[in-house]
């Protein structure tokens, strides 16, 4: 009659316990547990495994020079939080350590090499191991078990420890990672915060300034003799406008030397009054089309001054409408920029015309041509410029 299997040992009982344990803390790890629980977890679940009361972890403080109790089972109160131990080879676990490595004491009231930690006294201890617990090529710590009762720790206890170890290791890692990750994060918000009130207040003060140039040319004009003069006035106060709405325009969005220039020219169209319900001004431009400030601001004055043409020359009582189009082409690094009306037509240059000198003056500055091309009806001006890299 065949042998009756009794299953298997308590060697190999022990071993898929540890198994077991170990594939639990490994999922563990993987979950978002604050750090005081991680560290309650491993100590827990090793005291249940190896059937051992007291378990600690302790953590290397390098601004005192020693190991703190961070976390533990077993042990009375006070010991947790409070209680630290030496780093010298005289310390079980400050040599685990400094080695890098488990240290085992079968005895240790009786072992000559090591001193007794009074906690350990105190708590009857008798036989204990430590290994390191590592963190990204440091030693962050150790994790250690404590026996009252005299026991022999061999290679599938100390290999057990080793991977819980390295295992919480690689969870504190992690944690430390999202800790940093998150401070940069509440740093780089403070930083952004206050630089945009920075920001905010130095535009505040240029559009104030700006406001004020405008506020006395404003002034001037009233005193103007002639009509031509007051009309000069205006336009120089319709070219400081278009300067502060491309500082109203900077953002921390765009970058902040960037105006997102369709948004400007969108705002800077708007705000030239026709003052004829007969004239439409239309606005087609590239979305995300950033350019610097200054380069932003000799285009859109190029733009103020076509447009104002077209509006007191272009049209008879019937009106029309005057459109605006911006393009980019970025395989060529070109800019293309048009301004076109389906009025009467521009005819010859107007004796002492400063608009047109103007133009030509703005575009020099974008180290652009403009171009005044032919249509059926109408004017229609073309100024293209490279694109910054």
């Amino acid at each position: 009659m065949p042998k009756r299997s009794e299953g298997p040992g308590p060697e190999l009982k022990r071993m898929h316990e540890y198994q077991r344990a170990l594939a639990a803390f490994g999922r563990v790890a993987s979950e978002m547990l604050p750090h005081d629980r991680l560290l309650h977890y491993v100590t827990a679940q090793v005291s249940r495994v190896t059937h051992i009361r007291h378990v600690k972890v302790l953590c290397y403080r390098p601004d005192h020079g020693d190991l703190l109790v961070v976390a533990g089972v077993g042990w009375k109160p006070g010991v947790v939080g409070q209680t630290t131990f030496a780093l010298d080879n005289a310390s079980v676990a400050g040599r685990a350590m400094q080695t890098a490595s488990p240290v085992i004491v079968e005895d240790l009231p009786n072992d000559p090499e090591f001193r007794m930690h009074p906690s350990l006294r105190d708590h009857g201890i008798v036989s204990l191991v430590n290994v390191p617990v590592r963190i990204d090529g440091r030693t962050w710590g150790v994790l250690e078990v404590d026996a009252e009762e005299p026991r022999t720790f061999d290679e599938g206890d100390v290999t057990f420890l080793s991977t819980m170890a390295n295992i919480l290791g690689i969870a504190l890692l992690r944690l430390e990672t999202e800790a940093k990750a998150a401070e940069a994060a509440a740093g780089y918000a403070r930083e952004r915060s206050f630089a945009e009130v920075v920001l905010r207040e130095f535009q505040h003060r240029v559009k104030n300034n700006l406001q004020t140039i405008i506020s006395f040319l404003a002034l001037q004009r009233r005193h103007a003799s002639t009509q031509e003069d007051r009309d000069r006035f205006v336009s120089v106060m319709d070219r400081v406008h278009a300067i502060a709405l491309a500082q109203d325009q900077l953002s921390f969005e765009s970058g902040v030397s960037n105006v997102e220039f369709g948004d400007y020219l969108r705002a800077l169209c708007a705000n030239i009054d026709p003052q004829r319900e007969t004239v439409n001004i239309e606005v087609e431009t590239e979305k995300g089309a950033l350019l610097p400030l200054d380069r932003a601001v000799a285009a859109g004055l190029i733009v103020n001054e076509l447009v104002t043409n077209s509006l007191k020359y272009a049209f008879d009582d019937d009106g029309g409408t005057i459109r605006v189009g911006f393009t980019t082409r970025s395989e060529l690094g070109e800019a293309r920029l048009v301004v076109e009306d389906n009025g009467r037509g521009m005819g010859p240059p107007r004796k002492g015309g400063l608009g047109l000198q103007l133009i030509d003056a703005f575009a020099n500055q974008l180290d652009g041509q403009v171009e005044r091309e032919s249509v059926e009806k109408g004017t229609r001006t073309c100024v293209r410029f490279p694109l910054p890299l």
